[in-house]
């Protein structure tokens, strides 16, 4: 029976994109291995504990930031594994020196965004070239992979992220009256939802571009909400808020800030439209989140998001750097909102399962597995 040993950053201790990646990885690991006759082990560099629903405690290891602990011990006890797979690019030295003394292990490696996108050196560069099977999470990774590493395309795996197994996918499609009491959203607003970090150092997720668009239709349109949602900085809040007032918006937008789990998906559903015009999207799980809950999406033509969108078959793609651009998205959405029904809305629902619901990304894990394995 071969040995399979996943090394990941972060996991469980967050909520981000990345942490969301590796929990249904890890799942999907754990549920293939009676199926493909291998037994799995994982190790954490930040994260303190597992959640069993995912992953066996057993089987996990957590090294709660100490990195002179997880780098000696990740490397041994990768020596005695079958399979290596590291699920970021920042591990590669442990990768490297694990295929350098045994050249026989196969090596795996997962490639998210932006991290790729330039020319890496040094032991990221080494890693990569001994790596025998890379994973992309969407085909314009890849073709960053393939470009600037000058990475053989056919080395190269497009591995799509999922919806989250776990996720609360809604049966009825319908505002929830509490969260527009606490926004002050009316029946008859329209409201535009974006959920990302508002970071002061990551301003490549396209909100100011949207407020903006806002800007340019409130006259015409002056029930359009912009609801805004993610931990922010003071440096990027104050950054937005001078934006909002130069557009005259202070009645428009609103800053919802962190988002409970549990209240996720109702913050999905109190959108009309999803908009997220990003320019270093690795992939987006948000897109197929909000199109699991029926919205409408609009997102960038120059990163992931186009994988997510299917090319513009799930929703709409344009210039993120192209305000009019999304003005007219965004009034398109308003003008034809009797549209986007109910009916709609499940259509796509189940359009987005099909592609990227968990089953259809386990099944896609056991195609990628079983050549490695064998």
């Amino acid at each position: 029976m071969k040995s399979l040993y996943f090394l990941n950053l972060i996991g469980f201790s967050q909520t981000g994109g990345l942490e969301k990646f590796n929990r249904c990885f890890m799942k999907a690991l754990d549920e293939l291995s009676a199926e493909l006759n291998y037994t799995s082990n994982a190790a954490s560099l930040y994260d303190t504990v597992t959640n069993e629903q995912y992953y066996p405690a057993k089987q996990y290891k957590g090294f709660n930031q100490s990195l002179v602990k997880f780098l000696p011990a990740t490397i041994l006890a990768g020596l005695s594994k079958d399979v290596i797979i590291l699920g970021h690019i920042n591990l590669a030295a442990i990768g490297w020196v694990i295929k350098t003394i045994a050249p026989s292990k196969k090596l795996m490696v997962i490639c998210h965004g932006i991290e790729v996108w330039q020319p890496v050196t040094g032991i990221k560069k080494k890693m990569l070239q001994k790596a025998d099977r890379v994973l992309a999470v969407s085909d314009y990774t890849k073709q960053q992979i393939v470009e600037k590493q000058g990475l053989p395309a056919e080395k190269v795996s497009v591995f799509h992220n999922t919806i989250d197994p776990y996720f609360d996918y809604p049966k009825q499609f319908g505002k929830d009256k509490e969260l527009m009491t606490r926004y002050g959203i009316a029946d008859t607003d329209y409201v535009v939802y974006t959920l990302c970090r508002l970071s002061s150092k990551e301003q490549y997720k396209g909100y100011d571009a949207v407020i903006r668009a806002i800007g340019k239709l409130v006259v015409k349109y002056p029930q359009i909400k912009y609801l805004l949602a993610g931990r922010y900085d003071d440096i990027e809040k104050a950054r937005l808020d001078k934006l909002i007032a130069e557009n005259n918006l202070q009645s428009n937008v609103i800053f919802a800030g962190y988002i409970k789990d549990e209240e996720v998906t109702k913050h999905y559903q109190l959108a009309d439209v999803f908009i997220m015009p990003s320019k270093g999207e690795g992939f987006g799980i948000v897109f197929i989140e909000a199109m699991a809950c029926g919205r409408n999406v609009v997102a960038g033509n120059a990163d992931g998001s186009k994988d997510a969108l299917r090319n513009g078959e799930l929703g709409v793609i344009l210039d993120a750097d192209n305000v009019d651009a999304i003005a007219t998205a965004i009034a398109e959405k308003i003008y034809n909102k009797e549209k986007y029904d109910a009916a709609y809305a499940a259509d796509l629902q189940q359009k987005v399962i099909g592609y990227f619901g968990f089953a259809a990304y386990k099944q896609k894990l056991k195609g990628i597995l079983n050549p490695i394995l064998n």
